[in-house]
């Protein structure tokens, strides 16, 4: 994995993935992405790491969209744009169901691709400085990767078409109150910030922390009885496992659980 394009780092229970491309803005290329997918692969199937954490490089910017230079050498190109497309959405859909709880640690632009990309994980911790925006209708596109319906989700589909048919540029109070985002933080404390909340991860049942994100994807293609019996079933092999016989009865005898 280069070093000058993706950063990856597994420290403390934790993985760090970092865009590093702030000359271009962290723009996404098709080297970056390739990246994103290995960094992936990496964690599926590692029990040991609880949290993901994504983020760019530098103050100015989490990520300001695809490289618009490969855009255009796909221009009529026949299906090689749908090919693209497919492509980063796969990549994005691996990201959003890795085991561990991802959070998108956003500074600065969060724009097009880039806010696809934290639309990929589970939540947004953002500065006050963030500015968030699917622009790409104002160079005759629509989002590729699963912006379209990532962000119909999060905040309702008038709400998502207004931001994407305006291609409206939007702070991170805005954010924050249309619920893209969960925490809005001094620019200065946005790390600690997220540190604080990987520790509160980190610090749980890691199988029930798992079983609980698994359970609430699974909401989405499900009836809500559905959703229950999914649940239902969960509670009841999480009760026949070690961890909760440890939570119990350290509950039980006053003391901290050691998970």
């Amino acid at each position: 994995m280069s070093e000058n394009i993706v950063h990856f780092e597994i420290k403390n229970k934790k993985a760090y993935l970092q865009i590093n491309r702030p000359n271009a803005l962290n723009a996404l290329n098709k080297n970056v992405l390739t990246e994103i997918r290995d960094c992936c692969e990496i964690l599926k199937d590692n029990k040991q790491i609880q949290v993901l954490i994504v983020s760019g490089s530098g103050d100015k910017s989490f990520v300001a969209g695809a490289d618009i230079k490969e855009l255009q050498e796909l221009h009529n190109q026949n299906k090689e744009g749908e090919n693209f497309s497919q492509w980063g959405a796969e990549i994005f859909s691996k990201l959003e169901q890795l085991p561990q709880i991802t959070i998108a640690r956003v500074q600065g632009f969060a724009l097009g691709g880039g806010l696809e990309l934290a639309l990929a994980c589970d939540f947004i911790i953002a500065s006050e400085k963030a500015r968030f925006s699917l622009p790409e209708v104002t160079l005759g596109l629509i989002p590729g990767f699963s912006g379209t319906q990532r962000l119909a989700k999060r905040i309702g589909s008038a709400k998502a078409i207004e931001w994407i048919v305006t291609a409206e540029r939007y702070s991170a109070t805005e954010a924050l109150a249309c619920g893209l985002v969960n925490h809005v933080v001094k620019s200065e404390d946005l790390i600690a910030f997220t540190e604080q909340i990987a520790e509160k991860i980190i610090k749980n049942a890691p199988l029930a922390v798992k079983t609980a994100k698994k359970v609430i994807q699974a909401s989405e293609d499900s009836t809500f009885k559905e959703g229950c019996d999914i649940e239902s079933k969960h509670f009841g092999l999480l009760l026949n496992q070690s961890e909760s016989a440890e939570g119990i009865s350290a509950f039980i005898e006053k003391r901290p659980a050691q998970f």
